[in-house]
């Protein structure tokens, strides 16, 4: 049975999509302001001061200050190091710590992520080692740190250093996800799915544990479960009047996909999701092609794998 409602929502996203299909309408990914254009390699002062500043700005105060003092070793190191540009991050930050040597000084944060980035392990849990010592209410060092850990393997010395961190530290929400994900790291994917759900039960709805609620119960192969949970997730958005992360769609789309689910509603969230998210759309249109396929309607179900096509062939 054909519902009414549910088709002329499908259709007027197939009226969006033959407006962003037609002619050659290209779906370009936003460029990132740090990311420098193919026609203009390097940045002017003046991009870079306003950049650095930007950046600095975005940090709790005490860091600011800190950042601002540091010189232009520094702010070359960081800039690289945001862009992605990790050698060279290295390089400058170091540099940058010789200028600064002071044992208290954040410069070994930037640097042993400019490490972490270029595989360079032990360097960066040497850094970082040293700077908790200094900063021991630094979460920001806990999570780097324990990321170098789960790179080396070292999982039981992230739960060590999880669990001799300040008692502040622990109250909080990062704390608890950065927690929950050193037990997925380590395989103990039950162990932190029962951590998130104790937690939620005892101190509410916090939608980061449930979007890694989602993902972990995913792992563990109960997909209702996943798929039931990112419907919380969207409903709580939309209940705020908050947009829903592309991802969030996908996943719940994905796995009503996977579970059989073939209907107007699941088309209609590919097609949003082929304006949300304009570089996925060959797979979206794909999925939407199959679901027409598994509706006996074979003329729409050829013309989407037409529109995966096309849409791959802009990627290219």
């Amino acid at each position: 049975t054909r519902n009414p409602a549910s088709i002329s929502a499908v259709e007027k996203r197939m009226h969006e999509i033959a407006r962003l299909t037609a002619g050659d309408i290209q779906m370009e990914e936003p460029q990132s302001d740090l990311t420098p254009t193919a026609d203009d390699e390097t940045y002017s002062g003046d991009q870079d001061d306003e950049t650095f500043m930007a950046l600095c700005s975005a940090l709790p105060e005490e860091m600011q200050e800190a950042y601002l003092s540091y010189g232009e070793s520094f702010k070359t190191g960081y800039l690289a190091l945001n862009r992605g540009d990790f050698d060279l991050a290295a390089d400058e930050l170091s540099y940058s710590l010789e200028e600064n040597p002071a044992p208290d000084s954040i410069i070994p944060l930037e640097l042993a992520t400019a490490y972490l980035n270029l595989e360079k392990l032990d360097e960066a849990r040497r850094l970082l080692e040293t700077f908790l010592q200094h900063h021991p209410d630094a979460l920001l060092g806990y999570q780097v740190l324990c990321e170098i850990y789960w790179e080396m393997g070292a999982f039981d010395q992230a739960e060590t250093l999880l669990a001799d961190c300040p008692d502040d530290l622990k109250n909080s929400l990062a704390y608890v996800l950065l927690r929950g994900e050193t037990l997925s790291q380590a395989g103990r994917h039950q162990e932190a799915a029962s951590f998130y759900q104790d937690f939620m039960g005892a101190y509410g709805w916090h939608e980061p544990l449930a979007i890694a609620l989602a993902g972990t119960l995913e792992t563990l192969g109960d997909l209702e479960s996943a798929r039931d949970l990112y419907v919380e997730i969207m409903d709580q958005c939309r209940s705020c009047h908050t947009r829903v992360d592309p991802l969030i769609k996908r996943r719940f789309a994905d796995i009503s996909f996977d579970l059989g689910q073939h209907s107007s509603a699941i088309l209609e969230m590919y097609l949003s999701l082929v304006q949300d998210d304009p570089e996925n759309a060959p797979l979206y249109f794909q999925k939407s092609s199959r679901i027409y396929a598994s509706m006996g309607n074979e003329e729409e179900a050829r013309r989407f794998r037409i529109f995966a096509q096309q849409a791959e062939n802009r990627k290219g």
